[in-house]
């Protein structure tokens, strides 16, 4: 830790210590451009990217397309902070193929171009990872842990430099810290606390909260792979930041509110184009019967309309409901294993993508997809209370909307903005988090790019003509 002398009376010392403090705690109207503090955070921020960047083997450059895109998903959480009046927020891509992201004081972001290679254009996971470190900014996790770390004394020398005696060293000295405390993170309930604000955000701009929670499911799926790849290795655990993040995202949800009968038949009336028959596959190629079969059991059979033919998927497994998805991409099943009951996921070959939920001592019913395709919803009975889950399709992320005695015809609002159903005496609404998708305002047109090609050349010799060896040429 550096120590800076100071040669100031104590009297003078007590009193800008004093001074440090009130501006610490907002004792001061900040100014246009950011209060003292606000400055002094972007200067220790500012002095550490340098060598941040060339650790990361530099910036690396997006497209124009990708970048214009990363910047909408960015630009629409900034607006959602509360800082972004006195902290010019920025986001460098870091040319290296380490899964990392962080922030630094000051609003400096950074996000390899290897984490967001493997998020693959998902907007939700993208906005959870740099929801949570705009919050750690937000937080001022970094000056703060700076400031303690260097102590009152250069606390003071900071006051010396409000009171325009500049010292460069204090602000150096600081950026050296705080490069040395990132390689240690900000601590447990730091992160905590940027899961939770993070998550805030992203809802706020209008990304699905449930996000965080599939970042955190492919976080463990990466620690799972490789245990000593490090990603994020200064944060808590994965799992039990998935379990906060998870138990967090009902709260994104409304209350179940009641409807009345004319909401009611608006909501479920004749003029509905949503839902199709869920037995049928959007083109109209497969259609499902469930058959019984032998000792109880009931089959899962398809009638092939282009071949004319029915075949049987899952064997001899009893199935008890099946739904196919809007874009006929997944079929649904409730499969019944005699103790427990789970949902799978088949593709349109009668293969399983994924058992996706599985519940012991538990009943499954009404499978009902959300008009994208995208979420499930269903209801798990245990004998004692129903229960409304959605599930996020093909992720694990899931929440509880509802329990009580009984739920029963559960749908989708039309734009899928929500779910409704009956308890078996009033029908209710719960709505969902409302996400807007990403638009990139006018967008840079992509050019096609230019193909080289083998152009011979040709020669005239008297009468005859002769090919000479191609060259490359540019059109």
């Amino acid at each position: 830790m550096a120590v800076v002398v100071l040669k100031r009376s104590t009297g003078s010392r007590q009193l800008l210590a004093v001074l440090i403090t009130l501006l610490v705690l907002g004792g001061f109207p900040a100014a246009a451009n950011g209060g003292f503090m606000d400055q002094f955070e972007r200067s220790v921020g500012a002095g550490a990217v340098p060598e941040l960047v060339k650790s990361y083997g530099g910036e690396y450059d997006l497209p124009v397309w990708e970048r214009q895109w990363l910047d909408e998903v960015f630009q629409r959480l900034v607006q959602a902070t509360a800082r972004k009046d006195v902290i010019p927020y920025s986001l460098t891509v870091l040319n290296s193929s380490e899964l990392n992201a962080f922030a630094v004081p000051g609003g400096f972001l950074f996000i390899t171009r290897g984490l967001l290679r493997d998020l693959n254009g998902d907007p939700h996971k993208l906005a959870a990872v740099l929801g949570h470190e705009l919050a750690h900014v937000e937080l001022k996790h970094g000056i703060n842990n700076v400031l303690r770390q260097l102590g009152m004394t250069v606390l003071v020398e900071v006051g010396m430099m409000w009171l325009d005696l500049a010292n460069a060293e204090v602000v150096r000295v600081a950026s050296a810290t705080l490069l040395q405390l990132l390689r240690l993170g900000w601590g447990r309930e730091a992160e905590y606390e940027a899961d939770l604000l993070g998550q805030k955000l992203a809802a706020a701009a209008g990304f699905d909260p449930a996000g965080a929670v599939m970042l955190m499911d492919y976080l463990l799926s990466i620690e799972s792979e490789e245990p000593s790849a490090g990603i994020f290795s200064t944060h808590p655990p994965s799992a039990s930041r998935r379990a906060r993040a998870a138990q967090e995202l009902a709260n994104f949800w409304s209350d179940p509110v009641k409807l009345d009968e004319t909401t009611a038949a608006k909501v479920l009336g004749d003029g509905r184009k949503y839902p199709s028959d869920p037995r049928k596959d959007v083109i109209g190629r497969f259609a499902v019967e469930l058959r019984s079969g032998d000792n109880t059991t009931t089959n899962l059979v398809i009638h092939d309309t282009q071949l004319q033919e029915e075949r049987m998927w899952l064997g001899d497994q009893h199935v008890t409901e099946a739904a196919w998805s809007p874009s006929g991409q997944y079929l649904a099943v409730v499969v019944d294993e005699g103790e427990s009951q789970g949902v799978w996921l088949l593709d349109r070959y009668g293969r399983v993508v994924h058992q996706w939920r599985q519940y012991p001592e538990s009943r499954l019913s009404s499978l009902e997809w959300d008009p994208a395709g995208k979420r499930l919803a269903y209801v798990v009975d245990d004998g004692a209370s129903a229960q409304l889950v959605v599930g996020y399709v093909p992720e694990q992320a899931s929440v509880a909307l509802y329990r009580g005695s009984h739920v029963l015809d559960v749908q989708w609002v039309e734009d899928g903005s929500g779910v409704v159903f009956n308890d078996g005496s009033h029908w209710y609404l719960v709505e969902g988090p409302q996400t807007q998708p990403v638009v990139v305002f006018n967008p840079v047109p992509r050019v096609v790019e230019r193909r080289s090609l083998l152009s011979p050349t040709i020669e005239r010799d008297g009468d005859t003509i002769r090919l000479t060896r191609p060259q490359l040429q540019v059109p």
